[in-house]
């Protein structure tokens, strides 16, 4: 028998080195906290100190240093399988090739999920569980690569509120922004508290959003088509995995100040004079 066959391999074990883990115990209270019978319980724990994965002294048993980075192994894959396992058809159906692999690997920091279904009623507006959190919030960090109808009209809505906004899109998403919305983005960047990132790169990540409050978020379905379905999470650990995912966008992605919507604009008047006067 092998380290694998000793904990992964068998789940009593992993019981009985979790349950110590939290609390060093004596055989007694091992066993009423356990279901497990006396005689499989000696067997289990004789195996685990000829490993020297167990101490015990004076009737009581606990961790040996060597068990406590193989524990938190243990509970990580566990917290993994258990976070994949609560929405395994959603995660099967999404592409996450827009997450860093760095991000990819911490999924289960994300904790607790959260679907919202878009219905008809509500294809063509952002989700009102969705507007109500945002508007609750305090610090708002936005990528999108789909511009959605009613972004802009919501981001001049909570510039005037003075929140710290960060906007990352991806150029075709910019130049729209520029093109038909140039009074909101102008606004937008103008108000303070707010930056204006523009990502060259092929970010295939319709929508995302990180506040003080939650994350949302919208994957393209593995066919490549929108999903409509927004999955959202809320523990702290899910608020610092959303930073460090916006942050990574933002620092592959230049930052754009009034003098870029100037000559942006100035680029587009010049088009549209060429386009008159042909």
């Amino acid at each position: 028998m092998n380290l694998i066959d000793l904990v992964a391999l068998s789940e009593k074990r992993r019981d009985i080195l979790l349950f110590i883990e939290k609390k060093q115990g004596s055989f007694e209270e091992i066993e009423s906290s356990l279901d497990i019978s006396s005689g499989s319980l000696r067997y289990h724990l004789k195996k685990l100190l000829d490993f020297g994965l167990l101490e015990e002294e004076n009737g009581e048993y606990r961790l040996s240093e060597i068990a406590m980075p193989i524990i938190w192994n243990i509970k990580g894959l566990l917290d993994s399988l258990a976070f994949f396992e609560e929405n395994i058809e959603y995660w099967n159906q999404h592409d996450l090739t827009s997450v860093p692999d760095f991000l990819l690997r911490r999924l289960e920091d994300l904790g607790r999920s959260e679907l919202i279904k878009s219905n008809a009623e509500y294809l063509f507006e952002i989700p009102p569980e969705i507007l109500e959190n945002l508007r609750a919030s305090e610090e708002i960090s936005v990528f999108c690569s789909c511009l959605h109808p009613e972004i802009p009209l919501i981001y001049s809505e909570f510039t005037e509120k003075g929140l710290k906004f960060s906007l990352c899109v991806t150029e075709p998403v910019a130049e729209r922004l520029f093109n038909q919305f140039p009074v909101e983005t102008k606004k937008f960047q103008e108000a303070k508290n707010t930056e204006l990132f523009v990502c060259s790169e092929d970010i295939n990540l319709p929508i995302f959003v990180v506040t003080d409050r939650f994350i949302a978020m919208e994957f393209f379905l593995l066919s490549g088509k929108r999903s409509k379905q927004f999955i959202t999470f809320s523990e702290t650990g899910a608020l610092n995995w959303g930073r460090e995912l916006h942050l990574h966008y933002t620092e592959i992605s230049k930052k754009m100040e009034i003098a870029d919507h100037i000559e942006t604009s100035n680029h587009i008047e010049t088009e549209n004079q060429k386009t008159v006067k042909t």
